[in-house]
C-alpha cells in the first residue's frame, strides 16, 4: 500500500511563481503590502466572496493551471545553513489516525471551522500539510538524484529561503519513487492538523497534498505564549513557586534546554527551572502547572522566528501581562507521541521553514 500518491496539481506559470506564492502572512512581519494577485491577497482578505473573486482571476488569466496528468512532486528547500527535501503528493484520510498516518497534536474547534470556510470556499488546498516519515537512505538518494536535473521552480522568497520544485511525471520515474514510497510505514502530521480535522468535518470526499520530509531534516523551533490573567503578578509567583525555582536574568539563553523555561513579567525576564524532573514535555508543563492555574483570560502563541524581542514588545505594549520561553521541541518526541496515541497541547511545535503557499495547489 502507498500512502502517498500522485495527482494533478494547480500551480503558477514559471515567470509568476515568486508574485502568487507566500509564505504563511501571520508569522512573517515583512508581508505587509497586498500585491495585486497572488495567494497573500487570498489569505488576508476577510471577505470570502472576494478572496474566491481573487482566485477565480488568477484562473481565467491563466496565471494558474491545472496538471494534465498524474505527477509527484519533489521539493526542497534551503539556505546556507540547511537543506530538506520532500515529496509532494496525497493521502487517504481513512489511513488517518490509525497506525499509518498520525496526528500529535489537540486542536481548538474555532480553528478547525475557519480552515474548513478557507479551503471549502475556493474548493482549492493551497498549501500542503507538513508531514515527517523516517528516514530512509535509499528513498532520499533517489530524490538527490533528481534535484540534480533542472527544477521547474526555483526563486528565493520573502522567508529567505530557496524554493525548488521538480516533477516526477514519467512513468517509469513514477514506479521507481512509488517502490521506494511504499517502504514508509508511518507518516507523522506536524503542522496542518486544523487543516486535517476542517476536510475531515466537510463531509466531502478529500485527499489532502501533504509534503512529507525525513524525520532527520526538520528543524522545529520554540513556539512561546504571551498571556493575560486575572490574578495579581506577586499571586502568580507563588503559584510558580511551587514547581518552579525563579531567578532573575540579564540575557536569555540562545537556546534552552529541556525543563527550563524563560518568563518575562514587568520589564524583567526570569529562568524557571523545573524542581522536580519529569518525562512530560516542557509545553504540558507550562500549561499543567502554570497557564491552567493562574485564570488566563486570553493568550496568543508566538512562534521563535523573530526570538524573545517580540515577546518583550507584547509585554511592554501591555497587551499581554507576562510571556513564556520555551525549549523546542524535538521531532523524536513528536514521533514518539504520536505512536502512543497521545496528543499535545495545541501550538506545541513550529516546524522552520515550511514550504510555500500558492506554489503547488490541490482541487478538492
Amino acid at each position: 500500500m502507498s500512502l502517498i500518491n500522485p495527482f494533478k496539481a494547480l500551480r503558477p506559470i514559471n515567470r509568476l511563481a515568486r508574485k502568487i506564492s507566500t509564505p504563511n502572512p501571520k508569522y512573517f512581519n515583512s508581508l505587509k503590502s497586498h500585491p495585486e494577485f497572488g495567494y497573500l491577497k487570498i489569505l488576508t482578505s476577510k471577505n470570502l466572496i472576494q478572496s474566491k473573486k481573487y482566485f477565480k482571476n488568477m484562473k481565467n488569466k491563466q496565471m494558474i493551471n491545472k496538471e494534465i496528468k498524474d505527477c509527484y512532486y519533489i521539493y526542497k528547500i534551503s539556505d546556507k545553513n540547511h537543506q530538506q527535501i520532500g515529496i509532494l503528493g496525497r493521502i487517504d484520510l481513512n489511513n488517518y489516525d490509525n497506525k499509518n498516518i498520525l496526528g500529535h497534536e489537540e486542536t481548538f474547534k474555532n480553528r478547525v471551522f475557519e480552515r474548513k470556510k478557507q479551503i471549502l470556499n475556493i474548493s482549492t488546498q493551497i498549501g500542503p500539510i507538513y508531514t515527517a516519515y523516517k528516514q530512509n537512505k535509499y528513498l532520499q538518494n533517489f530524490l538527490i538524484k533528481i534535484t540534480k536535473s533542472k527544477p521547474i521552480y526555483s526563486f528565493r522568497s520573502l522567508d529567505k529561503f530557496n524554493h525548488q520544485v521538480w516533477i516526477v511525471d514519467r512513468e517509469k520515474s513514477q514506479k521507481s519513487l512509488k517502490k521506494l514510497i511504499n517502504k514508509i510505514n508511518k507518516i507523522y502530521i506536524c503542522d496542518g492538523h486544523h487543516r486535517i480535522q476542517g476536510m475531515i468535518n466537510s463531509n466531502k470526499k478529500i485527499s489532502p497534498m501533504i509534503i512529507a520530509f525525513p524525520h532527520n531534516q526538520i528543524k522545529i523551533l520554540d513556539y512561546n505564549r504571551v498571556l493575560k490573567s486575572n490574578l495579581r503578578i506577586e499571586k502568580i509567583f507563588n503559584i510558580i513557586g511551587r514547581n518552579f525555582i525563579i531567578k532573575k536574568i540579564k540575557n536569555n539563553s540562545k537556546r534552552l534546554k529541556k525543563g527550563n523555561m524563560e518568563m518575562y513579567v514587568k520589564h524583567q525576564w526570569f529562568s524557571l527551572k523545573q524542581i522536580k524532573n519529569n518525562n512530560k514535555l516542557d509545553v504540558e508543563t507550562l500549561h499543567e502547572n502554570i497557564i491552567n492555574k493562574i485564570k488566563v483570560n486570553k493568550i496568543d502563541f508566538i512562534s521563535g522566528i523573530n526570538g524573545s524581542i517580540i515577546l518583550k514588545k507584547l509585554v511592554n505594549s501591555k497587551k499581554f501581562d507576562i510571556a513564556f520561553r520555551l525549549s523546542p521541541t524535538n521531532i523524536s518526541s513528536v514521533m514518539r507521541i504520536a505512536d502512543k496515541k497521545k496528543f499535545m497541547p495545541p501550538k506545541s511545535t513550529w516546524f522552520h521553514p515550511k514550504p510555500l503557499d500558492g506554489l503547488i495547489c490541490s482541487e478538492l
